[in-house]
């Protein structure tokens, strides 16, 4: 029997980022994992997690291909402080917001000692059958950690049959880590196993 501990946060967002990584790093000390897949679409938590595990931890940051941007009529507006962020962005005249890494930050992480790559959506929507979208009712969160998981592995940055942590957020609502996974890879799909949260939103927000 294995006995562990799950955050539940109150709300989704980026003042989760410390504490979610934090019981991530906790637990992969305890489970002897030698590797955690970051989504990031800015840096800020590629940086933290950077910061914070150190080797023998890899640290493998997964981002959108190069350019890609999120109009900003489709960020999450359903929490007030996600409303203020989108009005802030609004005011500035911007139109779309980056869902993906700058080059120079990809370049400077990687000076850091991450291994940073991108997600082929082809090759992981014919992998998947495009079967993650079930994952959202559990969060969306979930469904992205175990994306930038499948994501590392199919770039041959993570092997196969490996526990990895994974680390995520809410996606378009303001960036930051709010989301911890112990996940199992495999080589198919169907054998892919989430064996632990860690951290999420007790409730999240609308899938994306």
């Amino acid at each position: 029997m294995h006995e562990t501990t799950t955050l539940l946060f109150d709300e989704p967002g980026p003042q989760n980022t410390e504490a979610t990584l934090a019981i991530a790093l906790r637990r992969a000390q305890e489970l002897s994992l030698s590797t955690v897949v970051v989504a990031s679409d800015n840096g800020k938590t590629a940086r933290a997690a950077l910061d914070l595990f150190k080797s023998p931890i890899k640290v493998v940051v997964v981002s959108n291909p190069p350019g890609m941007a999120l109009p900003i009529a489709k960020l999450h507006s359903y929490l007030p402080r996600f409303q203020e962020w989108r009005a802030s962005l609004e005011a500035q005249g911007k139109t779309t917001v980056s869902a993906s890494l700058s080059e120079p930050t990809a370049a400077e992480l990687t000076t850091a000692g991450a291994a940073v790559l991108r997600v082929d959506w082809r090759k992981l929507g014919a992998y998947t059958r495009n079967d993650l979208r079930a994952l959202e009712c559990i969060g969306v969160g979930v469904r992205v950690g175990v994306t930038v998981s499948i994501a590392a592995v199919l770039a041959g940055t993570v092997p196969e049959s490996a526990d990895v942590i994974a680390l995520s957020g809410t996606g378009f609502g303001g960036g930051g880590a709010d989301t911890a996974l112990v996940v199992r890879t495999a080589s198919r799909w169907r054998d892919w196993r989430v064996l632990e949260i860690l951290a999420r939103p007790r409730i999240g927000p609308p899938g994306e």
